[in-house]
């Protein structure tokens, strides 16, 4: 993208919020950009900004909705009343992401908070001066396997996860899901269809796991030592009072990710969903136990 029309994006990100005070955007307190973009980049890749907002209880219900349903983004109604449907806005909205990038030493510009009038921001937005070396939007923390994911994978995740496939604790691999009828016969007992009672029929997590349980059973996994989003199988043989330790997970939106070499310090792999849909291609990464699995718990 050329930095003329990152430019252009953020100043009508930013007449967004000198015009509108209607909600979602009443609920924006703060908004700080970083990247390539801050740092003068001339063909940024797009441009990171960081939003600080109040959860209002309407704003809380709508993440509750989409939640509960497994469907969409959400933050999509805040990132369309800053954005519009234009692309090249990359969004963090939570705190704690925010925080974790400074804390690694990312710089975050503040370029808007609620008070400031409008010349205030394009005075900042202006003020940063062009750097021709300053590169595109960086990809640190890249490796090959996310590779057209690293935008569902956020930036604090895909450091802890880089970091521990250096230190040998766990490996890294991309697949496509295919998708997984539910004529394959693993809703065939009622007690697996109740365990599926999470979602509804259309919802991208029913899809996602039963596309994710039949990759696994394709590696060898057995459902009885299967954990799918926190939850383990009620198959007939734990039924039955047989016990045994999760050695499979199945997750997405990168809920306990912080687990994972934990997990496989004694586990065979955990399968990650990067972005369940209804409709497009189901990507995952497979991590699976490193030379050094072991030595985690150690």
């Amino acid at each position: 993208m050329k930095r003329a029309r990152a430019v252009e994006l953020v100043e009508q990100m930013l007449r967004r919020l000198d015009d509108d005070d209607s909600w979602p955007l009443s609920l924006v307190q703060q908004v700080w950009l970083f990247g390539s973009f801050t740092r003068g980049a001339s063909e940024p890749h797009d441009v990171d900004v960081a939003v600080r907002f109040e959860r209002d209880e309407r704003m809380t219900e709508a993440v509750v909705r989409v939640i509960m349903s497994g469907r969409g983004n959400p933050f999509a109604p805040l990132r369309r009343a800053l954005a519009g449907t234009s692309r090249g806005l990359e969004f963090q909205f939570e705190d704690h992401a925010r925080e974790q990038l400074q804390t690694e030493g990312v710089t975050m510009l503040p370029l808007w908070q609620r008070g400031d009038t409008l010349p205030q921001a394009l005075a900042i937005l202006h003020g940063i001066a062009e750097d021709p070396n300053a590169g595109r939007a960086e990809r640190d923390d890249m490796i090959e396997a996310f590779t057209g994911l690293d935008r569902y994978i956020p930036r604090p995740v895909r450091a802890e996860l880089v970091g521990w496939q250096q230190q040998g604790y766990i490996t890294v691999s991309q697949v496509l899901l295919p998708d997984a009828p539910e004529a394959t016969g693993l809703l065939a007992d009622p007690h697996m269809q109740w365990a599926f009672r999470r979602w509804n029929a259309d919802s991208p997590l029913r899809r996602a796991a039963l596309a994710s349980l039949a990759h696994l059973r394709s590696l060898g996994a057995e459902l009885d030592d299967v954990d799918l989003a926190g939850e383990r199988l009620p198959t007939a043989h734990r039924r039955a009072g047989h016990q045994s330790e999760a050695r499979w997970w199945v997750n997405w939106k990168w809920r306990g990710y912080t687990g994972i070499p934990y997990c496989l310090a004694e586990g065979a792999a955990w399968l990650e969903v990067v972005q369940p849909t209804r409709t497009r291609p189901l990507h995952a990464l497979v991590f699976r136990p490193g030379v050094n699995a072991s030595a985690f718990r150690g």
